[in-house]
């Protein structure tokens, strides 16, 4: 049977970025990862040059879609005008298309448990961090304009979110075991939030 390039490189790389979540990228051979696809380790040299190769397309992936759960000012002005709490909410929380959640929750576990070793991850790190404070601080700001919020202390409150998820995913990443947690914890992220933000309704 002729092996379909597109298909074996796309189990590669998922299968590649649960076992570096689940066990470590360090614990992690390509003869594991090979194992796990079900092809012979010589053959995962024919999609990615090395097994570093397989972890920068991990952070790739990431950085393609970190931002896709935010919404742009178009988007999220309609939810903070009109949205039951709960909607305004879910728009700090990290909601990915069903297509890609898992692994980006996978991604998080990897970045995270890499931080102090990989410059790399660390950069991303500190770009995620920005991000979500420039984001949290844009869409609070218009919901006080607006008088959906009382006036609060942005930065502190948008800390404490950060701060709430970095965390977690840093736990988890630790004990990869408990990433069933995390997922837990960003599901009951909204009744966390609404104890903390002031709404003004």
């Amino acid at each position: 049977m002729q092996e379909n390039n597109g298909d074996t490189k796309t189990s590669i790389f998922n299968i590649s970025l649960r076992m570096f979540a689940e066990n470590g990228y360090e614990n992690v051979s390509v003869r594991d990862i090979a194992e796990a696809v079900g092809i012979k380790a010589a053959s995962i040299y024919n999609h990615y040059e090395s097994k570093e190769k397989i972890l920068d397309a991990c952070y790739d992936f990431y950085l393609k879609n970190r931002n896709t759960f935010r919404l742009n000012r178009e988007q999220y002005e309609p939810v903070i005008r009109n949205g039951t709490k709960e909607e305004v909410l879910n728009l700090f929380s990290y909601i990915f298309d069903t297509s890609i959640h898992e692994n980006m929750g996978y991604a998080v576990f990897v970045i995270y448990s890499r931080v102090f070793s990989d410059a790399r991850a660390r950069e991303i790190y500190a770009g995620e961090m920005n991000d979500s404070i420039q984001y949290l601080q844009e869409v609070f700001s218009f919901g006080i304009t607006i008088g959906r919020f009382n006036s609060f202390n942005i930065q502190a409150v948008s800390l404490v979110i950060l701060s709430t998820r970095v965390f977690t995913a840093h736990s988890t990443s630790i004990q990869p075991e408990q990433k069933i947690e995390w997922y837990k914890a960003q599901a009951d992220f909204s009744d966390e939030l609404i104890k903390i933000v002031p709404f003004n309704y």
